[in-house]
């Protein structure tokens, strides 16, 4: 799988690092939204970052589309977002 984003972007950097606190492998592409359109489009038409893809070629946006996929991916125990609140926590 592979990143694409500059760790500028405070969006990418945290998808980074969850990658690296989970010990998940990833290539990083440092590419920019301005300069390199033409390479992220065909992950991602919106041409936006972080764009996650997958090995299958799956691409995923937004960061916390990103980081609810890796939870899952790592499972609860591991997982750095709860998944619900805390137990009994009126809503």
């Amino acid at each position: 799988m592979f990143l694409i984003g500059q760790y500028d972007s405070l969006f990418v950097r945290r998808t980074a690092i969850a990658l690296k606190l989970y010990g998940i492998a990833f290539e990083h592409r440092p590419w920019s939204t301005f300069g390199d359109a033409d390479k992220i489009t065909p992950y991602n038409p919106l041409r936006r970052v972080p764009t996650l893809v997958l090995d299958d070629g799956e691409a995923l946006i937004e960061s916390t589309v990103i980081l609810d996929y890796l939870d899952e991916l790592v499972g609860e125990a591991r997982a750095m977002i709860a998944t619900r609140g805390p137990s009994g926590a009126s809503t």
